[in-house]
């Protein structure tokens, strides 16, 4: 109130009934000129830069005086600049750069967002924000004009665009879903009407997914298919009909395998056709996604492979971020030695830099060999990250599976048994149900492990009645443990059989580790039928599947069981 009596120069003073009007009317009070460089500092931000200013002032030289008398009324301090070379000022507070703002007609607001835009699309390409920057006042100058019935510019609207979906871009790559989510989201808010901007929409429908949302995902992809359709867009169609199809096995995964080789036969022959690198990226991803649902991991990497030649070719940078860490899953659970799978890690990271996500399959590799504690600092810092990023799915897969491996190998049941019920939890709660399915059955083992006959049982019944009927993971696991509650209850001619449908499962993938898991189950189910000499050869199948995985904690655990065995088998 001081400052708008001073202002006033003596006149008599009303006093506005609300700060918001107190403001108002201070900044009324005020020299045009230096009224009319607060405004077009509040356009920039709280924090505006000289050059700005003097840009959407038309290059008033007189700019500097004016913020020296602006600093002096206290409404602006001088503050450390973004730009090199420039000056920047910072607004006392909020509500003053809110009523310079609201003081501007909305057509001129229009004006100066854009030209704000344009200017520091040149003067600011250092800043590391910069599409934020841009995308946002170009998308303020389109919702101005749209909302006084103007004509908004194809070029502003499209650079918009352009603008919002490289920072949602960037912002996948780097796993932050919901920043991604809300910048695809007002993207997709600048396709004109009747256009179909299927890459965008498949983006878009990823950041649903990863923030734990896969059923609105799904959904999205049915609806872009059919739009693209609509539109006379066959490439388009066939993209998002491909993915909606992979991301069905997570949310309705009974029978969806078979739409899923069905889109991939019918889309083949026609994006191959088409040598169009985007298309044939997603082509390639439903293929590894087919070969995964199978356990076929050696068929899965292939088709990852040629997934990220064709994302390298797209000159599309998120897609190659996101592709960077594919084919170390399908190592690690295919054929491929543990020395091997690291050593391609560590040839990966220093061509590209160390990627976080490699954590846990570090921490997996490190299980494997037995060491335990450093397993399990590198997984913890692997679920922060995830945490940190809202990533919902990954986190709930990862604590449901590969966590309970890690606590079960180090011999600690309980710790697995409570990892996978709360990851359990997150996946149930977020409706996921591919990854739950397996999760279930994991949680089954820690629950047998712990003499928990009736619950493990129940959690093996669950993993099948979510799983999809070719989920061969979920259907191989599930048996090994009604294998073995079968054989604790007496039931020993059921248990094994039951067991070597999980052995037989296990042989029709690639990973090593998987069939010498079924095997060593296998040989528990005939120990406790009393036959020790057919347990102790289902032990040394199994030794030889570790032995090449380079799996030494497992291979240990088998040859202490032979030894004790073999003697008696004598």
């Amino acid at each position: 109130m001081l400052a708008l009596v001073r202002d006033s120069g003596g006149a008599e003073v009303e006093v506005p009934p609300t700060i918001h009007a107190l403001l108002a009317a201070r900044l009324d009070q005020l020299d045009p000129a230096e009224r009319s460089v607060l405004e077009r500092g509040s356009v920039e931000g709280r924090t505006f830069h000289r050059g700005a200013v003097a840009a959407l002032a038309d290059g008033d030289g007189s700019v500097d005086q004016r913020l020296v008398a602006l600093v002096r009324k206290e409404l602006v301090r001088p503050d450390r600049p973004q730009l090199p070379g420039d000056d920047a000022y910072r607004f006392r507070h909020l509500l003053i750069r809110d009523a310079a703002y609201d003081a501007l007609p909305k057509a001129t607001r229009a004006e100066l967002h854009e030209r704000f835009a344009r200017w520091v699309e040149e003067h600011g390409a250092e800043l590391v924000e910069l599409d934020e920057i841009l995308g946002y006042h170009l998308e303020q100058a389109c919702l101005y004009r749209a909302e006084l019935g103007l004509d908004v510019d194809e070029k502003l609207r499209g650079d918009a665009r352009r603008h919002l979906a490289d920072a949602g871009r960037r912002a996948m790559a780097r796993q932050d879903f919901a920043a991604a989510s809300h910048l695809l989201t007002r993207a997709l808010a600048q396709v004109p009407d009747g256009e179909v901007d299927v890459p965008l929409e498949i983006d878009f429908a990823w950041t649903l997914f990863g923030s734990g949302r896969p059923e609105e995902a799904h959904k999205a992809l049915g609806t872009s298919a059919e739009r693209a359709e609509a539109a006379g867009d066959r490439t388009g169609e066939l993209c998002a009909r491909l993915e909606a199809s992979a991301f069905k096995l997570y949310v309705e995964p009974q029978d969806a395998a078979a739409e899923l080789d069905a889109v991939i036969a019918e889309a083949l022959p026609e994006l191959e056709a088409g040598a169009d690198d985007y298309a044939l990226h997603i082509l390639y991803f439903a293929r590894s996604q087919a070969a995964h649902l199978r356990s076929q991991s050696d068929l899965e990497l292939v088709a990852l492979e040629h997934v990220m030649f064709h994302a390298q070719r797209t000159e599309m940078p998120h897609l190659v971020a996101w592709f960077v860490t594919g084919g170390v899953a399908a190592r690690f659970y295919g054929s491929t030695p543990l020395p091997e799978m690291l050593a391609w890690i560590d040839g990966r990271e220093a061509q590209l830099g160390r990627d976080w996500r490699m954590m846990g399959w570090r921490a997996m590799a490190s299980a494997l060999q037995g060491r335990f504690e450093e397993a399990r600092l590198l997984q913890a810092e692997y679920h922060r990250a995830y945490e940190e990023r809202g990533d919902l799915l990954d986190l709930g897969s990862n604590l449901s599976q590969n966590a309970v491996t890690l606590e079960l190998l180090a011999g600690d049941p309980a710790a697995a048994a409570a990892l996978a019920e709360r990851g359990c939890r997150i996946l149930e709660e977020a409706g996921e149900r591919a990854w739950l399915s397996t999760g279930a059955c994991y949680h089954a083992q820690a629950l047998y492990e712990l003499g928990r006959l009736d619950d493990a049982e129940d959690w093996a019944r669950k993993g099948l009645d979510l799983g999809g009927n070719e989920d061969v993971t979920t259907q191989m696991f599930a048996r090994q443990v009604q294998a073995k509650v079968l054989a604790r209850r007496g039931q020993h001619a059921e248990g094994e059989r039951v067991a070597r449908e999980a052995v037989a499962l296990a042989d029709g993938t690639d990973g090593l580790i998987f069939q010498g898991d079924a095997l060593r189950d296998l040989a528990e189910v005939l120990e406790l039928a009393g036959r020790r000499e057919e347990a102790t050869t289902a032990l040394r199948e199994a030794l030889d599947r570790y032995e090449r995985k380079g799996a030494l904690a497992p291979a240990e655990r088998v040859r202490e069981r032979l030894a004790a065995l073999e003697p008696a088998s004598a």
